[in-house]
């Protein structure tokens, strides 16, 4: 008889619709294009790098420390593996001086995932909230292998809404290399 009424008051509940809140998919949008629509907003299609990789100008972080983004083609890099990642040919420390390529940060060479233990039959973190555990590996994460998972290439587009953001950064070497790692647990108490 209880679960019968605990049943009753989940469906009345759940089937109960607040439309006065309910947006519809296609009309979260700025522009007035349907965004679920076959038209793409795109007047062209974007106008990706032929250039190689070692000869290609870096280009400026969109803000500090963001992931930097790829100024050369990717063509013959995809689909990334764990097992096959031809970023990684050019960019680890050792290789990045020959191939004229940006080496990659000690953050991909750091893991920042508490350990996990278990008491009492369950599994629990062991760090303080807050606590940022950072050790280094001395090799690459693997759990950085997918890298076009933050790195994307850039194109050349043209949109009609212009962008305005300003980045602020701290330093102005700060354009082009990341301060990651030194900044790790900044904001975190």
């Amino acid at each position: 008889m209880i679960c019968a009424m605990i049943f009753t008051l989940l469906l009345v509940g759940c089937s109960s619709n607040n439309n006065a809140d309910y947006i519809a998919d296609e009309d979260i949008d700025m522009s007035d294009d349907l965004i679920m629509g076959d038209e793409s907003v795109l007047t062209d299609m974007p106008e990706y790098s032929k250039v190689r990789g070692g000869e290609s100008e870096m280009i400026d972080r969109s803000f500090e420390n963001a992931p930097p983004l790829i100024p050369h083609r990717v063509g013959g890099f995809l689909p990334i593996k764990i097992d096959d990642n031809k970023c990684l040919r050019c960019h680890m420390p050792d290789k990045a001086p020959e191939f004229g390529a940006i080496p990659l940060p000690e953050t991909h060479f750091t893991s920042y995932r508490p350990t996990v233990v278990e008491k009492d039959g369950k599994y629990l973190v062991d760090a303080e909230e807050g606590e940022v555990i950072e050790k280094d590996l001395g090799h690459f994460n693997g759990a950085m292998f997918n890298c076009s998972q933050c790195h994307v290439p850039q194109a050349e587009v043209t949109v009609d809404i212009p962008n305005t953001f300003d980045p602020d950064y701290r330093k102005s070497g700060d354009k082009t290399k990341s301060n990651l790692k030194t900044n790790m647990g900044e904001g975190v108490r």
